[in-house]
């Protein structure tokens, strides 16, 4: 944990570098967003936008302001969700992406 007030809880090989950022869990998770950036459990997930966060699934990304990913994505890249927008969420699922401010996808298959 490299941010200022950063928290790096179990796992291995998170890492929580944003200032208040925090990760529990999981591997290779990454919290790097402005101001309370989280990321619980999973595989390979990053939280960079300000008081984004992701919670489990693998290669999820919430990069938006206040954006979250809620689980889903699968082994590669490819198969991650990106919420990207401000205020968005992605609810699981496979390479979702959002597309607008406020916008809320729900898990498909």
């Amino acid at each position: 944990a490299s941010g200022s007030d950063a928290s790096v809880s179990g796992g291995f090989t998170n890492t929580a570098s944003g200032p208040n950022a925090s990760v529990s869990g999981g591997f290779t998770n990454t919290a790097s967003g402005p101001n309370a950036s989280s990321v619980t459990g999973g595989v390979h997930n990053t939280a960079s936008g300000q008081y984004a966060s992701v919670s489990g699934g693998a290669y999820n990304i919430a990069s938006g302001t206040i954006a979250s990913v809620s689980g889903g994505g699968n082994g590669n890249i490819a198969g991650g969700n990106v919420a990207d927008t401000s205020y968005s969420s992605i609810l699981g699922g496979v390479s979702q992406n959002t597309g607008s401010d406020y916008q809320s996808i729900p898990a498909l298959p």
